[in-house]
């Protein structure tokens, strides 16, 4: 089996995984840097995620259309406006976190740790490769 094709089942793997969720993976991605960075400017999560400001302001407008970030107005600047999780935000995050902890355990148990590590070395280069940076 080809490369490209092993991809596209992981990729149908990971988006099953995500249909579990209530939160789609794009969201659940912009969240967890929500949650990572608390608080982030919109400009920061376009440039850690290398998209245009309408689609990120688009997503985060979905996220706080569902009562899981805010936007907080800047103390120190009135123009700076600072997007936080809110704590149903911080529990929706901790709970996808747990349900793909618990999805990938499961399946990577069977395989030895020389395995894994050959899987996160592999992983990490293809992260580096697509990387937008």
């Amino acid at each position: 089996m080809s490369v490209i094709n092993q991809l596209f089942r992981l990729n149908r793997s990971i988006n099953r995984l995500s249909q579990e969720s209530p939160v789609s993976n794009a969201r659940l991605e912009v969240l967890g840097l929500i949650n990572q960075h608390n608080p982030i400017t919109l400009k920061q999560l376009c440039e850690i995620q290398g998209v245009s400001m309408p689609t990120m302001s688009k997503l985060v407008d979905e996220l706080q259309n569902e009562a899981l970030v805010i936007r907080a107005q800047s103390k120190d600047d009135a123009r700076q406006r600072w997007i936080v999780p809110t704590q149903k935000g911080v529990q929706t995050y901790q709970s996808a976190q747990k349900m793909a902890t618990e999805f990938w355990t499961a399946h990577l148990s069977g395989l030895s740790k020389n395995d894994v590590k050959q899987v996160e070395d592999a992983l990490q280069k293809l992260l580096k490769v697509l990387s937008p940076s």
